[in-house]
């Protein structure tokens, strides 16, 4: 069993629809209980996904006094014209997608460099030791307008150079042969593959 520490729906499926995840027990932490909130205080998304992963990975030994593996996983979009911004706050901009979508639009005025990145950290824990992070880049240009109606956060104005989609625009396959989530939980799951990082 690998614990899979987000709460978030979307981001859970686009990781057990990976190809690394095959034939691996993937559970979310609310399969375990109900995890304790974790202030994400770290300057980085390494710091952050650190902090989560070996928070987390020790509540799961407490809680279920088993030595899981556990992923966690921090990441946003950083727009180069915005010497990076949003980054680390990218989640936290406003209350909803479109809200942060119209915030970020806001701020690219016509004329502005458009060229982003998205970037996701993966970090590993097992019974309260990091292990590892691993690292994923998408490199994008933002949109003038939202367009897509698939995945999530700022999928919709966010392009993909080498094929004109947004991210929303593809499904999911496509995403995963693209992202930055899946390069990162891609490094992650193989690493816990090859080290056998899993109760047996």
């Amino acid at each position: 069993m690998v614990i899979i520490a987000t709460r978030n729906p979307h981001k859970l499926f686009e990781v057990q629809a990976l190809p690394a995840a095959e034939g691996m027990k993937l559970e979310p932490l609310d399969a375990l209980g109900t995890p304790p909130a974790i202030d994400e205080t770290g300057v980085s998304f390494e710091e952050n996904a650190t902090i989560k992963a070996v928070r987390y990975s020790i509540w799961v030994k407490r809680e279920a006094d088993i030595d899981a593996a556990v992923i966690a996983e921090d990441s946003g979009l950083q727009i180069e014209a915005l010497f990076g911004w949003p980054g680390i706050e990218s989640a936290r901009l406003a209350p909803t997608d479109e809200d942060r979508i119209a915030m970020v639009l806001s701020r690219l005025a016509d004329g502005t460099r458009r060229e982003a990145q998205f970037s996701a950290v993966t970090a590993v824990a097992v019974g309260g030791h990091f292990v590892g992070s691993f690292r994923g880049i998408a490199n994008g240009v933002i949109t003038t307008a939202p367009r897509g109606s698939n995945g999530f956060g700022y999928d919709p104005v966010f392009e993909d150079p080498t094929t004109g989609l947004t991210f929303a625009e593809m499904t999911l396959a496509e995403k995963n042969e693209r992202s930055h989530r899946a390069d990162a939980w891609t490094k992650a799951l193989r690493h816990i593959q090859a080290y056998h990082l899993f109760p047996s």
